[in-house]
């Protein structure tokens, strides 16, 4: 056991986890032993910090601890996590769940720990949030409405050449409504809709689109003809590669020759879980993203998942950090890499589910 007052460095921890905050806030080492906690920590967990401090998380909380396996996500991921409505207990505490954010110090593998109350958003008063998301939705939707309709009438009297591109505005409108509706009842990217999809439907869709907003860029496709299709949330796949596409496309802008290029392919040898479910997947399919732009410098590539990081000017790094929460739900995996003329981002999801016996 460390005996916590006369370790400097973790009294230099504890101050940079904010004793007296809020939530608890707690940090690990690469061995899974406690360095820090706070008073909230020390409340939540049952014990002071000669207790906590030096001892196993393991011996904290339960093994079965949803915890447990968030941590080696970001261990094997390095880009931080997040997850919502995870149980917390152990035998020296009450069971009661929290939403976790993680994030890694790459340098001292150190992991840093927060355990944030769950948001009551039902029981929020009508000038909160939820009235707030439900307000956002009407006043983007009732534009969206007349989008939808004026492409609606347009195609009656369209040429030949424009009707499919007034198909796609009414298409995405109708995505976007969607999307919207998920938005106003707090439904996330880590919660989604399963559904049979044709992924090849879904790459034609966004590619069409992308070749409107990026008529420079040259766009290939090399699909696998013989998979089939995937149990997925349609929208929310729709928004992550569509992510990486528009990315791809900004990439290669202004180049002499710009070439974007998407593949799929059938990935053997891969088992991939089901989130929430116990059986795991045999195969997978493969949706690849190529370009033959200036690549992602070296310093930035570590953060390329990290929220809030962007090279833009005008970027928000929402995009990417989406993307792997979207990956990840899916029971799937987003990776990259990266050199000058040719960056390219790999998507893998579950493809069939192994026989029962």
């Amino acid at each position: 056991m460390i005996d916590y007052p006369a370790d400097p460095s973790a009294l230099e921890n504890l101050s940079s986890l904010a004793l007296d905050a809020p939530l608890a806030l707690f940090q690990i080492d690469d061995s899974q032993r406690i360095l820090c906690a706070n008073l909230q920590t020390q409340s939540l967990l049952g014990g002071g910090l000669d207790k906590l401090v030096g001892r196993r998380l393991s011996e904290i909380l339960f093994h079965d601890c949803e915890i447990f396996e968030l941590v080696d996500r970001l261990i094997n991921d390095t880009s931080d996590v997040s997850a919502s409505g995870i149980t917390v207990s152990g035998p020296f505490s009450e069971p009661k769940k929290f939403d976790v954010r993680m994030s890694i110090d790459t340098t001292t593998a150190r992991i840093n720990i927060a355990l944030l109350p769950r948001s009551k958003r039902k029981a929020q008063d009508p000038s909160g949030l939820a009235t707030f998301a439900r307000m956002l939705g009407h006043e983007i939707k009732n534009p969206l409405g007349g989008i939808s309709g004026a492409a609606q009438l347009m195609e009656r009297s369209c040429r030949s050449d424009q009707s499919e591109l007034l198909a796609l505005i009414r298409s995405e409108a109708q995505r976007i409504g969607r999307l919207i509706d998920r938005f106003t009842a707090f439904e996330l990217y880590n919660a989604p809709r399963f559904t049979s999809i044709n992924i090849h439907e879904v790459l034609d869709e966004i590619i069409a689109m992308q070749s409107v907003a990026s008529p420079a860029v040259t766009f290939k496709k090399a699909f696998d003809p013989s998979l089939p299709e995937i149990s997925a949330d349609r929208d929310h796949l729709h928004e992550c590669i569509l992510n990486i596409v528009k990315n791809a496309a900004e990439a290669v802008s202004g180049q002499e020759y710009s070439e974007v290029k998407v593949s799929t392919a059938y990935q053997a040898g891969i088992k991939l879980p089901r989130p929430g479910n116990e059986r795991r997947y045999s195969a997978a399919l493969l949706i690849r993203v190529r370009d033959n732009g200036p690549g992602i410098p070296g310093g930035n590539q570590e953060q390329v998942f990290k929220p809030f990081f962007s090279t833009k000017s005008s970027g928000t790094g929402i995009g990417l950090s989406v993307c792997q929460d979207i990956a990840h739900a899916h029971g799937g995996r987003l990776s990259f890499t990266s050199r000058p003329g040719r960056t390219q981002f790999d998507l893998i999801l579950p493809l069939q589910r192994e026989p029962a016996g």
